[in-house]
């Protein structure tokens, strides 16, 4: 997912919950596997427009808007 500080986001299952990204980070995988690696999973953290309130959603839930 190409997203940056300040983008404009919105949750693919709730699709009204849209806000501007204020934090991107990374989190390590929880599991292990004997032949290979896992990626960190990206997590982002945006305020909605909806209710005010901040949200912490992997990013795999979310798609940013471009208007």
């Amino acid at each position: 997912m190409n997203v940056r500080e300040g983008d404009k986001v919105e949750m693919i299952y709730h699709m009204s919950n849209r806000g501007i990204v204020k934090k991107i980070y990374y989190v390590k995988p929880t599991v292990e596997a004997i032949g290979g690696t896992f990626q960190k999973k990206m997590r982002i953290i945006f305020e909605s427009e909806l209710d005010g309130k901040i949200y912490d959603i992997a990013a795999r839930d979310l798609r940013v808007v471009r208007e």
